[in-house]
C-alpha cells in the first residue's frame, strides 16, 4: 500500500475513534449528570460490572491512572453509594472495590441510553451491515488486544 495512502486511512481511522469515543460519551453527558457521574466514574463503573470485584491497583491501571486518584475515585463513588469496598479474602491487605446494587442500577441505566440510541441508528440498516460494522469492531478490539496486550482484571 503505497505510503500516502495509508497514511490518509490511518487520519481517517483516528478521526473515527475520537468521533465514536464522543458520541459515547460526550452524548451521554445529559445522562451521566443525572447519575451524578463523570466519564472516569462510568468507565469505573462500567469495568466494576462487566468483570466484578476487582483490585483499586487493577483499577488504576485499567484507568490508566494512579492508585490515588482511584482512591479519591472509589471515595466519591462510596459516597454516592454505587460502590463499595472489600478486601481480598487470600490478602486481607488488599483493597477490592465493587459495585452495589445501585450502582448495578446506574450502569443499566447509562447502557440503557446508548443501547436506545444504537437502535436509532442501526435501524437504518440492513441486517448484513450491522453485523459488518459489528465484527469489524470485534476485529478491531481483537487486535489491539493481540499488539498491546490487554489489562489482566482478576
Amino acid at each position: 500500500m503505497p505510503n500516502d495512502r495509508l497514511n490518509e486511512l490511518t487520519d481517517r481511522y483516528v478521526y473515527v475513534l475520537v468521533q465514536l469515543n464522543r458520541l459515547m460519551y460526550s452524548g451521554r453527558m445529559g445522562e451521566l449528570k443525572k447519575l451524578n457521574l463523570n466519564v472516569l466514574q462510568v468507565h469505573t463503573l462500567i469495568m466494576l460490572r462487566y468483570h466484578g470485584p476487582q483490585r483499586m491497583s487493577t483499577i488504576a491501571n485499567y484507568l490508566g491512572c494512579t492508585l490515588s486518584r482511584v482512591t479519591n475515585l472509589a471515595d466519591a463513588l462510596e459516597r454516592k453509594n454505587y460502590t463499595k469496598r472489600g478486601s481480598d479474602p487470600n490478602d486481607r491487605r488488599v483493597v477490592t472495590c465493587e459495585l452495589t446494587d445501585q450502582g448495578k442500577e446506574a450502569v443499566v441505566r447509562f447502557l440503557g441510553v446508548v443501547r436506545e440510541r444504537t437502535q436509532k441508528v442501526v435501524s437504518l440498516w440492513e441486517t448484513e451491515q450491522y453485523e459488518s460494522v459489528v465484527e469489524t469492531l470485534e476485529l478491531l478490539w481483537q487486535t489491539e488486544d493481540e499488539v498491546y496486550g490487554s489489562v489482566s482484571l482478576k
